[in-house]
């Protein structure tokens, strides 16, 4: 393999384990605070990172757009559904669910549908940037409707949902 393709393979390994630590984070209960966005951030900025996220081509930017607006949809989906609730300190706190795992399967399988079309109908390779800029915007889409949501979280934890942060 060259060594453009084990950097090729690192960076899709990276990505795969950060997506991964992040969506199992997703099952746990965290409390909902705005330094978070600072992860958002990064990854949006590593996305930005030379060679960005898209050829500058017609059908690279119109793939990238489109992505960024599958990206945000169900950023805001997540952020709309993910059970909230206040703990006995007045801590707002939050533990994805069935409905998360759902929404996190569609986000995956909308960006791995567009990147395929992208491929085969336009011959644009897959770009490792294109998907931390997309882990960014989702999650930093998921964690401001959040935050917006943190005011009206009910005193009580959803039933299926642990009572306090250990």
């Amino acid at each position: 393999m060259s060594d453009e393709g084990l950097l090729l393979l690192a960076n899709g390994l990276i990505i795969v384990a950060i997506t991964g630590f992040v969506i199992i984070r997703q099952f746990s209960v965290r409390e909902v605070r705005p330094e978070m966005l600072i992860w958002t951030a990064l990854l949006i900025a590593r996305g930005c990172f030379p060679p960005g996220p898209a050829r500058a081509t017609g059908a690279g930017i119109a793939l990238l757009a489109a992505a960024l607006v599958v990206s945000v949809i169900f950023g805001v989906l997540r952020g709309t559904t993910m059970p909230m609730w206040r703990t006995d300190d007045g801590r707002v706190v939050r533990k994805g669910g069935r409905v998360t795992l759902w929404l996190w399967l569609a986000t995956i399988a909308a960006r791995l549908v567009l990147g395929a079309i992208g491929n085969a109908a336009f011959a644009e390779p897959l770009n490792f940037n294109a998907l931390w800029l997309g882990m960014g915007v989702t999650l930093g889409v998921q964690h401001l409707v959040m935050t917006r949501r943190a005011g009206a979280a009910p005193l009580a934890a959803p039933d299926d949902a642990e009572p306090a942060i250990r």
